[in-house]
């Protein structure tokens, strides 16, 4: 994920039938709104009637209510809005493979970033198992080749965007690695694999002996509590690399990320100094401790991710939304919607319900999918895109189209499917 961006939460603007002296009220509302959420100094003559536009089409009738909850079907089925999230990935994607972090609506696209472009990579190859859609696997291979060209002599990869000149970054590396990982298991060639056990025999030697990883590589050099994600890719990997290194890599930091979750669902060490603890990046941390801990074996990580996981869905139940970030406890937060915190806890449930066969999981992350379907453009340049707020000027990521937000909408959305045909295929075989 790109360094958090810090805007201030601006309201929702009002909806439903306006007369025209309404309407022009509304329009004055939010060029003040907009302008004081941005802090539009450069150019407002081209930006604000942009984004007006904007939040006038399609937008303006979703944010009228307190909250997007769904209690019925959507208008939008899985089937369709699936396809329509990976086009816009396609649509993104540059010919040498790289996919850009965002698309501004104010700047355009972002340049490429390698992060979200290796983790991205098995969400292609799923839809590739899913779809038949053999395009998809050139998509993959390319990116997987630009990948492989920005690996470091010492096996790291750089944080930032392209070219950029970023340091190595562990968070970076780990979220490569699992790019680097699907790709060998998909092709079985020998460079990729390489590169991938570089990458981990890296990861392995620098990570802190009470299983963190902090300094030189580690996000304003503290450790996190999220990167429990890079103790997931080492695991993928260890699958593999069949290398003791990368699994005691793996066990070591889960075991310290275990240490920081609490009795009641809260996590500790998230460490964003100077932001919001967005549900981005709890969701990072439930999302790599329960997959890392399938992986491994380990009964109290998926028990501790099961626990946290189940604070967020009476939220979600009780509250009828995820706050787009949380203060300690879960007690208060911000009331924007983080919606790839929203897509990657619906991957979570849905993965509990896989694991456990508690539907009430099932339940929540359906009612999810519902929801952020609904929010997805259905035409423009943007189309089958994922916002990083809603409202679109939200605190976090304000006024872009996310690419690791599609990339675990459609991981969300592929599970959906899987579960749905398992249940299916059960019923028929009874």
């Amino acid at each position: 994920m790109p360094t958090p961006d810090s805007a201030a939460a601006t309201p929702s603007v009002a909806a439903g039938p306006m007369s025209n002296s309404d309407q022009s009220a509304s329009s004055s509302r939010r060029h003040k709104l907009l302008s004081e959420a941005l802090g539009i100094v450069r150019k407002p003559q081209r930006a604000l009637p942009l984004l007006l536009a904007v939040t006038g089409d399609g937008l303006r009738s979703r944010t009228q209510s307190t909250n997007l909850y769904s209690y019925a079907t959507t208008s939008v089925s899985t089937e369709v809005a699936l396809p329509r999230v990976i086009d816009w990935i396609t649509r993104a994607q540059k010919p040498d493979g790289g996919i850009p972090a965002y698309y501004s609506l104010l700047t355009g696209y972002s340049k490429s970033y390698p992060e979200v472009t290796g983790y991205i990579v098995p969400t292609l190859y799923d839809f590739l198992h899913l779809a038949g859609d053999t395009g998809i696997k050139d998509r993959a291979e390319r990116a997987t080749r630009w990948l492989l060209s920005l690996q470091m002599s010492n096996g790291a990869f750089p944080a930032g965007l392209e070219n950029d000149g970023g340091e190595p970054s562990i968070f970076n590396t780990g979220q490569m690695l699992q790019g680097l990982v699907r790709a060998y298991r998909e092709t079985n060639q020998a460079d990729i694999l390489l590169a991938a056990n570089r990458a981990g025999n890296w990861l392995a030697e620098i990570q802190q002996p009470d299983g963190s990883w902090s300094g030189a590589g580690a996000y304003q050099g503290v450790p996190h509590t999220y990167y429990s994600m890079v103790a997931w890719s080492l695991a993928l990997l260890a699958e593999v690399s069949k290398t003791g290194a990368h699994a005691r890599a793996a066990e070591r930091n889960l075991a310290w990320v275990l240490a920081h979750m609490r009795p009641n669902g809260w996590i500790d060490g998230i460490n964003l100094q100077g932001y919001p603890t967005f549900l981005h990046f709890i969701a990072y941390v439930i999302q790599g401790v329960l997959e890392c801990g399938i992986l491994r074996g380990t009964r109290d990580a998926i028990r501790a991710a099961q626990q946290s996981a189940w604070k967020l869905l009476r939220k979600f139940e009780l509250q009828k939304q995820l706050l787009g970030a949380y203060s300690g406890s879960f007690d208060s937060g911000m009331t924007f919607s983080c919606l790839t915190g929203n897509a990657q806890m619906s991957c979570v449930w849905l993965r509990l319900s896989e694991v456990t066969g508690d539907l009430r999981f099932l339940n929540a992350a359906l009612k999810m999918n519902e929801m952020l379907k609904e929010l997805l453009p259905a035409h423009g340049r943007n189309a089958g895109g994922v916002a990083g707020s809603h409202p679109i000027w939200g605190s976090y990521q304000p006024m872009r189209y996310i690419s690791w937000g599609c990339k675990f909408l459609a991981d969300a959305l592929m599970l959906e499917l899987r579960l749905k045909r398992s249940f299916e295929a059960s019923t028929c075989a009874s």
